[in-house]
């Protein structure tokens, strides 16, 4: 991946950084979407992928 990989706010690392993996987005479970009154938007924690990157392994 290139380093200069956009990344998302919920992304603690750009995707593809070894030590991380994708993981189902908290904030939208997974769907990329967020309701907003009567509406659904994209999610701004995931960018409306559903999918965050974060890193692994213990410490």
């Amino acid at each position: 991946m290139s380093e200069n990989a956009p990344t998302n706010p919920g992304d603690e690392a750009a995707p593809g950084t070894p030590g991380t993996g994708d993981d189902v987005c908290p904030i939208c479970h997974g769907t990329g979407r967020i309701l907003d009154e009567d509406d659904t938007i994209p999610c701004g924690n995931c960018g409306g992928t559903g999918i965050i990157t974060e890193g692994i392994g213990g410490g």
